[in-house]
């Protein structure tokens, strides 16, 4: 996707902390590029530290705009990710190799480390060697998403916290998990994700009373086994074959191996229609055209699509296993929630959405624009500055003091 991002409103200069931050992450998406930009109006100057430009599974091409960013001297591996929920696919791993080295040249005065692998593991080291420069890892996990990622990985995961001075949480889900390596919670402090403002449609909806024209079901994403739109077509297949009377169009704004398993489902009062890769404009116009966004996924540590929805104003039919559904949405007021693992779980929530009127299911849409209304990319930024704040305030009145690791049993 590509496009410009909204220039924010300036930051006043009492509001700046003297610091200078570095950031290690793998790769940026358009959100990242969104909270960064306010970030770096916050602090004395922001440089970050990607492991490649992209990864080899995006649809989309690397943007940063003006930001300061520095591509590393990186070794990938890829292997394949198999989740107890039955699904795999590939998993990128990145070996940031010159990560020390560009840190001592880079002078910082706080380091945020993405995630809980190679990259935040050298930090640590650099750490050792600088303890005046505190570190901070920014956790996007979940426990559903972890599950039985190995002893030796969760052993690996505990000898990185001992390095790290502070973690933050995108969600509950992280937090617990966080918690569950025996992370105390002084040293935790949430910075959600934001909405990317270009991506969502502002405007006014509208009622629409004709029974007679397709209820619009939107779903985005990979049509890949993890995203679960296959199991979720048939559920919803089975409710038309039930209600003939009433026609549904799903829309599907995105690519993927499974597209044919999809479009052998459609038929009778199911219309199936493939939307493909997406720019900006055109997922902001699939927002608009939508009634319910849908979100089937078997396993999200986050998960964009449901809030950028709810921030257009529809209601969301999404799975307990997305963390911003977890976190975001509430059953009967802005949405309606299931288990895709379960049959009669997502069978029930989609009779659920589809027998609501047509004005309970624009109230819906107002309460869900109003739920992520304060998900923004200001306040990711203000967030982060919070965090960098607390380290450096920390560092000044004990210098190289990192929090113990309470015991836990692994």
């Amino acid at each position: 996707m590509s496009g410009t991002l909204t220039q924010q409103t300036p930051v006043s200069e009492e509001l700046r902390h003297d610091a200078h931050v570095v950031v290690l992450v793998n790769y940026l998406r358009r959100h990242h590029v969104a909270a960064f930009h306010e970030l770096s109006k916050r602090v004395r100057k922001l440089t970050i530290l990607l492991s490649v430009p992209m990864e080899p599974d995006r649809s989309w091409e690397a943007e940063w705009q003006d930001l300061d960013v520095q591509v590393q001297k990186n070794w990938m591996f890829t292997t394949s990710w198999k989740h107890p929920s039955g699904f795999s696919e590939p998993n990128f791993i990145h070996v940031p190799v010159d990560t020390i080295r560009r840190l001592r040249k880079l002078k910082p005065d706080v380091v945020l480390s993405y995630e809980m692998g190679m990259r935040t593991f050298l930090s640590t080291i650099f750490r050792r060697f600088n303890r005046s420069v505190p570190l901070v890892m920014v956790g996007n996990m979940s426990n559903h998403i972890e599950q039985e990622r190995g002893v030796m990985r969760r052993l690996f995961r505990k000898l990185i916290c001992r390095g790290v001075d502070y973690f933050t949480y995108n969600g509950p889900s992280c937090r617990d998990y966080l918690k569950s390596l025996g992370i105390s919670e002084d040293r935790l402090s949430h910075v959600p994700y934001c909405i990317d403002d270009e991506i969502v449609f502002t405007g006014e909806r509208s009622i629409n009373q004709d029974t007679t024209q397709p209820l619009r079901l939107l779903y985005c994403g990979a049509i890949s086994e993890r995203k679960g739109i296959v199991e979720f077509s048939r559920s919803l297949a089975n409710w038309c074959k039930n209600n003939p009377q009433r026609p549904v169009n799903l829309a599907i704004a995105g690519s993927g191996s499974l597209r044919d398993k999809v479009e052998s489902i459609s038929g009778g009062s199911l219309s199936i229609e493939f939307l493909g890769n997406c720019d900006l404009v055109q997922v902001r116009d699939a927002y608009q055209a939508a009634d319910i966004c849908v979100f089937p996924t078997l396993a999200d540590e986050w998960g964009l699509v449901p809030i950028e929805a709810m921030a257009s104003g529809i209601p969301v039919l999404g799975s307990i296993y997305a963390q911003s559904v977890e976190a975001c949405c509430v059953e009967g007021r802005n949405g309606w929630i299931f288990d895709p693992m379960d049959n009669d779980s997502m069978a029930q929530a989609i009779d659920r959405a589809m027998n609501v009127s047509p004005e309970t299911r624009f109230e819906m849409g107002q309460h869900a624009r109003e739920s992520v209304a304060d998900i923004t990319a200001s306040t990711s930024a203000d967030c982060f500055l919070e965090v960098v704040r607390k380290a450096t305030r920390k560092n000044t009145n004990s210098v190289g003091s990192v929090p113990a690791l309470k015991e836990q049993t692994v």
